[in-house]
C-alpha cells in the first residue's frame, strides 16, 4: 500500500503539466484545465468549455480588450488562426498569458513591458503569435520572464532580465529566446526573478536573483548563467518556487524548502531569517503535489487534504482567518479530503476536488474567485463552478 501511495506522488506530478496550467487527466480519458495567473484565471471543463475571470487590465484574459468584469465569461478570440479545439494549455503569469496549441504554436496576450511575449517593446498583445525557436514541450513564467523546454531537453529563456534570470550572461531584457548551455532537462520553473531547471540525472540548476540564497549558499550575488544547486541526496520528483524561495518534492513525499522566509513561506519558523540549504517541511503525511506562488505555498497530502502556509494578508490560505500584512502562517489544513488540483495566485487560491468542484479563498478585488463579487473570503469554499460534467 505504501509503495503504491509513494508511486502516486510522481504519477500525479506527471499527470499535471509542468507549465503554469494544470491539465488533469481523468481515468475515463477526459481532461480538465485550470490555470491561475497573478489575479486572473482560465479553465476548461470536460466538455471543452473555456472560461476566464479576474483581472484584465492588460488584456491578459484574451478578450481583445482591457475591460474589467467580476463575472466568469466564455473565452473567445477574434484571431482566425487560433482553433480553440487545439488548445492544450494556457500558461499564465502575473499579468500575461500564453495560449499553447497542440500543433506547437503559441499565442501571447497581455502585458509585454519586459518583452515576455517576444513582441517589440510597447506592444500589448491580443493573440499574436509568440516567436519561439520550435514547438515547446513545456513552458514556465516568472514576473516578466519566460522559459520553454524542448522535446530534446534544451532550454530557452527571454524577457525580464534585471537579475540575470534569462541566464545569458547579462542583465538586459531580451525579446528573442536565448538558448542556454543546458541539456537533458526534464522540468523548468520560474521564481519571481530567478529560474530553475532539473535534469534527467536529478541535478538542479539555477540562475538569476540570489539575494536570498536560492541558488548558492555562500554568496548573495546574482548568477547570470546557470549554476549547479547543491540539494544533497534528495531524490527530486518535482520542483516549484515562490517569489524568492524554492520548493522540492522528493520521491518519498517529503517537501524541502529554502530561501526567503519572512512570511513562513518555507513552512517553518526561522524568525524571518533566510534559509540557505534544503530543509524538510514538518507535515503529518507525505505530499502528493505542491503549488507555490509569491509568498504562499499549498500542498496536497496523501489523504487528499489541502494544507497551506505563508502570506495570509487576505485570507488566501483558506484557513478561516486573515493575518496582518507582516505576519505569516505556519502549515495548517484548509480542506479535509478529495483535493486533486491546487494553484495559488497573487493573493488568492483555487483548488479542485475529484468530482470537479472548484474551491477558492482570498482576495477578489477583480473577481478572481469567480463568484461575481469583489468580496474577499478567508475560508476555502465552493465557488459554484464545476469542471467535471456528466
Amino acid at each position: 500500500m505504501l509503495k503504491k501511495m509513494l508511486a502516486a506522488v510522481l504519477l500525479l506530478c506527471l499527470m499535471i503539466s509542468s507549465a503554469s496550467a494544470y491539465v488533469y487527466e481523468l481515468e475515463d480519458g477526459r481532461s480538465v484545465m485550470l490555470s491561475i495567473g497573478g489575479s486572473f484565471a482560465y479553465s476548461r471543463d470536460t466538455e471543452g468549455n473555456i472560461r476566464v475571470w479576474g483581472d484584465n487590465q492588460f488584456g491578459q484574459l484574451g478578450k481583445g480588450n482591457n475591460k474589467q468584469t467580476y463575472k466568469v465569461s466564455d473565452f473567445k478570440t477574434k484571431n482566425a488562426d487560433i482553433d480553440l479545439a487545439l488548445l492544450q494549455d494556457v500558461v499564465t503569469a502575473s499579468d500575461y498569458s500564453f495560449l499553447w496549441l497542440t500543433d506547437g504554436r503559441v499565442f501571447g496576450v497581455g502585458n509585454n513591458s519586459y518583452l515576455p511575449l517576444t513582441l517589440k517593446e510597447g506592444t500589448y498583445s491580443s493573440h499574436v503569435l509568440t516567436k519561439l525557436p520550435e514547438a515547446p514541450a513545456a513552458m514556465a513564467t516568472g514576473f516578466g520572464h519566460a522559459m520553454m523546454l524542448t522535446e530534446s531537453g534544451e532550454v530557452y529563456a527571454w524577457g525580464r532580465n534585471s537579475q540575470g534570470q534569462v541566464g545569458n550572461g547579462n542583465t538586459k531584457k531580451i525579446q528573442t529566446p536565448q538558448k542556454l548551455p543546458l541539456s537533458n532537462i526534464v522540468q523548468i520553473v520560474c521564481g519571481g526573478k530567478f529560474s530553475l531547471a532539473l535534469d534527467g540525472d536529478g541535478q538542479l540548476w539555477g540562475w538569476g536573483d540570489n539575494e536570498f540564497n536560492t541558488l548558492l549558499p555562500d554568496t548573495n550575488k546574482n548568477q547570470l548563467t546557470p549554476v549547479k544547486i547543491d540539494t544533497g541526496d534528495i531524490d527530486i520528483a518535482y520542483v516549484d518556487a515562490c517569489g524568492a524561495s524554492v520548493v522540492l518534492l522528493d520521491q518519498e513525499g517529503t517537501l524541502w524548502t529554502w530561501g526567503k522566509n519572512d512570511m513562513h513561506q518555507l513552512g517553518y519558523d526561522t524568525k524571518g531569517k533566510t534559509v540557505k540549504t534544503p530543509t524538510a517541511v514538518p507535515l503529518p503525511l507525505p505530499v502528493t503535489f505542491v503549488a507555490a506562488y509569491s509568498s504562499q505555498t499549498y500542498a496536497i497530502l496523501s489523504d487528499g487534504s489541502l494544507w497551506s502556509w505563508g502570506n495570509n494578508s487576505y485570507g488566501q490560505l483558506g484557513q478561516g482567518f486573515r493575518s496582518s500584512a507582516s505576519e505569516g502562517v505556519l502549515p495548517g489544513k484548509c480542506w479535509d479530503s478529495d483535493v486533486v488540483l491546487v494553484q495559488g495566485g497573487s493573493l488568492f487560491v483555487i483548488a479542485m476536488t475529484k468530482d470537479g468542484t472548484l474551491l477558492s479563498a482570498g482576495i477578489s478585488k477583480f473577481g478572481q474567485q469567480g463568484e461575481g463579487t469583489a468580496d474577499s473570503k478567508y475560508t476555502m469554499t465552493p465557488n459554484g463552478m464545476d469542471l467535471i460534467l456528466d
